[in-house]
């Protein structure tokens, strides 16, 4: 405590929540506390770390400090920490001009525990030139009669970012607005630049702004104020006071705006490639709540819902198919907004544009609806008092928001403390011409703009990929017979570093909890079922500070084969069309001033006591409990007055819908290959791929074909699957709120559900679908996403709970090693599916194909042959109750517990497997090994990779090119 001096301590009622900002006196550090009653305990600690290149030395060294430390000498303590704590949030994230590192927990030893080791990683890492070139990049060459490669995980993981044409889009048109700053270079790193950074001047980053003169530190939660400072101390008072040089240069004002043009890579099949463009604007610095606030809600009043006025302008005018940009970007110094359209056909790329400027020039001219402020506002306020942040914790997310002005000098507390700015931007928002003006300033004759347009080119992955092997047999052919000597030594040995284990000493140097910290016993959740009519009520009494959440969840078992594609269309379909009653434009100006919102979400799945599938869609909605009559009405008019009349709405929603399918693809590569998997074994797993997977994505271009030429047809289907799902039958209501607030509300959600009509439909049970053994989904990426399943029921497995210890084990042990560390993937998973048998094993942004496949048929013989001393199975199970025990908010515990009425899972079984679990063995992980090894001797074969990365692999696969 004598090292740091208080300089603020303020209550912040709007969060319950006591603020100290503090000063390490020796060196300048920044600290915030922020104490309060959550048991989710958060630290964080952020460095600015603004790049002078684009070689990703910032990203390289996030990775890398990583690989252990001076007091934590193991090879990897972040992922041992994954594989035996039990963290509710273990990251660490690099920005444009700043590095995050958090971790968060709810048992107090293991987040001193986590605590301890992140700061060991940071301020004493073991940054060696063998973690530099795994992590970073290296040239592999295992003999010399080999091409010389590339290798490196962020080399690999970047080359995956630069595949997605979003993910191109949005770089571009940050870096066109800031050219000769920081942000007009790229954190992460290009692919082509990453091999000129040297492990001198990644050393020298590192000393740089590594140091806790260039930090800003927070601790969140109801962790004891002296254990903090006791943790900072050991690691601050070694340290002096520098002057980093840190700061980011503001980027000079354009005198006119500018244009760039950049080719993106599609698939040579694909039979109409479309550009897609956005208009980019610099804002102000966001170092004040006020500023932040109300381009917030601007942003809110412009882009926020269907209705809003330029995403209807932009989606209506049938120019293009979805938004790109993200709006607006509060996380640079200068903050920007960013917005366009992609699927514009080359020659509306003019009329698009000026349709933007058009917009936003009547809004300034002829003024913003009050309905629309009124809308924004309202969401904006419920989003702040909710302080929802889904599964990410609280403390970290109001830690990277008061990060966005802190980092350049603001008050830490002044973007969370949002009480007073609110106050005074609902005054603002009285104003008359207040956003208008905002309008003409900073969009309208703001010159410091950017157009930036993405040209399709169905050869420049191939060309890439070929400029890159000459680039290296270029390289190679220059190089001397010694130098190739070299890199195949460098190459052995960092092979050889890979594949020894860390000795047990290194091991037991992390921090380890006990088993007796574990708790044997489930946690139910309070829960009342009541049946009313022919639907069921659940409610579950939890604090929820004055919000109710409902979940109605329409029960989908009489449709039939051909209707459930649609089921991916229904959120869209009731929320964005409109009613008898009411435009979608009034339907979503209403939705956004009277609630927190309202969305949709299938859930389907099969259940726990039979081979029968449970098919649920959900509308989910939250309100203030004086709005209960508000919500309950908004789900009437939807119910019971939708209209399925506009076809050229109709075909919006499935343009969008199609596009959001597309951009996700390669994103989530391995997503898609696990749901195709997966679909062979249940008639669940079927229905997602045909909702959810590449299916839904060959059904929507389909739909979109026909509904010019057959729409009465799709209406009627749409009809009819509306007569079947509206229906007291099967409907699950779920409540959440305060005990006795559940009493008022409930009587209101009864009178509701008797509105509904009784449906006479007779159940249909669908069947499960065959799929291909082995696919092949072709797409213009650079690298791939590699998948594998098998199901062990086949082979006479028996569930049991070490299951969920030894999947665990296997991600955080075998496939890390395997696939990233050595593979120089992004990252490997695997889970097995103890309703239905499948056991899946896939890779994300992995440079190998055929040699992840052979991993996972080996990882049976490596069960078979593991030998795990107490320490090490105590960390299995420590990890794997840590999954069982998620942190979850009220409405996501509530939610998490009606699907589990849904499929039979009950407490009873809950408890069996945490007992298994907690009772797992040795013996366990080597019998698992024996039915592992006998099912992947014929997987079944997924992977989405490009044309040439499937013809090289040699696989058997049909080819299906997206």
């Amino acid at each position: 405590m004598n090292s740091f001096s208080l300089i603020q301590q303020t209550h912040i009622q709007e969060l319950d929540t006591e603020a100290k900002i503090y000063i390490h006196e020796d060196t300048g550090a920044e600290i915030l506390f922020l104490s309060n009653q959550d048991e989710n305990k958060c630290f964080g600690i952020a460095f600015r770390t603004p790049p002078q290149d684009s070689t990703g030395v910032a990203h390289i060294l996030e990775h890398t400090v990583l690989c252990g430390s001076e007091k934590y000498p193991v090879k990897d303590p972040f992922v041992q920490l994954l594989k035996g704590s039990l963290q509710t949030f273990l990251n660490a994230f690099t920005y444009p001009d700043k590095t995050c590192y958090p971790v968060a927990s709810q048992n107090l030893q293991d987040f001193h525990n986590l605590v301890g080791v992140y700061l060991d990683a940071v301020f004493k890492p073991r940054i060696t030139r063998d973690f530099f070139m795994q992590e970073g990049w290296h040239y592999h060459l295992e003999e010399i009669d080999q091409p010389l490669e590339y290798k490196g995980v962020v080399y690999n993981e970047m080359k995956g970012v630069y595949s997605s044409s979003e993910s191109v889009l949005m770089e571009t048109s940050q870096q066109s607005l800031f050219p000769n700053t920081t942000y007009g270079l790229d954190s992460g790193g290009k692919p082509e630049i990453i091999p000129q950074l040297t492990y001198e001047a990644f050393k020298e980053f590192h000393s740089n702004f590594y140091h806790p003169s260039n930090a800003c530190i927070v601790f969140y939660g109801d962790d004891p104020e002296e254990d903090r400072f006791r943790l900072l101390a050991e690691y601050l008072d070694s340290y002096s006071k520098i002057k980093p040089n840190s700061a980011v240069d503001l980027q000079k004002p354009f005198s006119e705006p500018t244009r760039i043009s950049r080719p993106y890579a599609v698939s040579e099949s694909e039979p109409n490639p479309t550009p897609m463009f956005t208009i980019n604007w610099v804002l102000p610095t966001p170092t004040t709540a006020e500023t932040v606030f109300s381009f917030t809600l601007l942003d809110h009043i412009l882009l926020g819902t269907p209705a809003s006025p330029l995403r209807k302008a932009l989606i209506e005018s049938g120019l293009g198919e979805d938004l790109t940009g993200g709006g607006l970007e509060t996380h640079l110094k200068q903050m920007c907004f960013c917005v366009g359209l992609k699927g514009v056909e080359k020659k509306q790329l003019e009329k698009a544009e000026a349709l933007i400027f058009d917009t936003l020039q009547t809004l300034a001219t002829n003024g913003i609806s009050e309905q629309d402020i009124h809308a924004a506002l309202n969401s904006f306020e419920f989003e702040l008092r909710e302080n929802n942040s889904g599964g990410f914790p609280r403390g970290l997310a109001l830690w990277l928001k008061s990060l966005n002005g802190w980092v350049y000098g603001a008050d830490p507390l002044e973007l969370i403390a949002f009480e007073k700015p609110l106050q005074q931007l609902k005054q603002q928002a009285q104003q008359p011409g207040f956003f208008e003006a905002m309008l003409q300033t900073y969009f309208i004759k703001n010159t410091h703009r950017s157009t930036v347009t993405l040209h399709p080119d169905p050869g420049l992955a191939a060309e890439i990929e070929t400029a890159e092997k000459k680039r290296l047999a270029t390289i190679k052919e220059r190089m001397s017979l010694t130098e190739l000597k070299k890199i195949q030594q460098q190459t052995v040995s960092l092979m050889q570093l890979q594949e020894t284990p860390d000795s047990t000493e290194a091991i037991a140097s992390l921090p380890l909890l006990n088993r007796k910290d574990l708790e044997p016993q489930i946690k139910p959740i309070d829960c009342q079922e009541q049946p009313h009519q022919e639907a069921t009520i659940l409610q579950h009494p939890l604090f929820t500070n004055g919000i109710l959440y409902m979940d109605l969840g329409l029960n989908l078992n009489t449709l039939e084969e051909d209707e459930i594609p649609y089921v991916s269309l229904l959120g869209n379909l009731y929320l964005e069309m409109g009613t008898k009653n009411k435009t979608y434009t009034d339907l979503s100006q209403r939705i956004a001033i009277t609630t927190g919102g309202i969305y949709g979400t299938p859930f389907i799945s099969p259940h726990e006591e039979d081979s029968h599938s449970v098919h649920h869609f959900f509308f989910r909605g939250k309100c203030m409990l004086p709005r209960v009559d508000d919500l309950l009405h908004l789900f009437k008019e939807i119910f019971l007055y939708p209209t399925f009349d506009d076809p050229d709405r109709f075909k919006q929603i499935v343009l969008e819908h199609k596009s959001d399918i597309e951009s996700s693809i390669i994103p989530r590569g391995h997503s898609a290959v696990i749901t195709r998997l997966k679909a062979t074994d249940h008639a669940a797993y079927t229905l997602n791929e045909k909702i959810g997977g590449i299916d839904a994505l060959f059904f929507a271009r389909d739909l979109l074909e026909r509904i010019d030429t057959d729409w009465l047809t799709i209406r009627q289907k749409i009809q009819t699957i509306h007569q079947k799902i509206i229906s007291q039958n099967g409907i699950l209501v779920n409540l959440t709120a305060e005990s006795s607030a559940l009493k008022k509300v409930t009587p209101q959600v009864e009178q509701f559900v008797s509105t509904l009509p009784i449906c006479s439909n007779h159940p249909i049970q669908l069947s499960k679908q065959t799929y291909p053994v082995s696919e092949a989904l072709i797409v213009p990426s650079r690298i791939n996403f590699v998948g594998a399943a098998a199901n062990l029921y086949e082979q006479n497995y028996q569930m049991h709970g070490s299951a969920l210890v030894i999947s665990r084990y296997l991600q955080t042990a075998w496939l890390w090693e395997k696939i990233r560390v050595q593979g120089g993937a992004y990252g490997g998973m695997c889970a097995f599916d103890q309703r239905v048998g499948t056991f899946t094993f896939a890779s994300y942004r992995d440079p190998n194909l055929e040699d992840s496949i052979k991993i996972y048929q080996q990882t049976g013989q490596f069960l078979k042959d593991l030998k795990l001393d107490e320490a090490e199975l105590t960390r299995s199970l420590i990890g794997a109750i840590g999954q069982l025990d998620a942190y979850m908010l009220p409405d996501s515990k509530s939610f998490t517990n009606a699907k589990r009425r849904l499929v039979g899972y009950t407490d009873t079984k809950r408890q069996q497997l945490r007992d298994e679990v907690l009772s797992t063995t040795q013996q366990h992980f080597n019998q698992f090994g024996e039915i592992l090894d006998a099912a992947f001797r014929n997987p079944r074969v997924a992977v989405l990779c490009d044309q040439e990365s499937a013809a090289r692999a040699g696989l058997k696969t049909q080819t299906i090119v997206l």
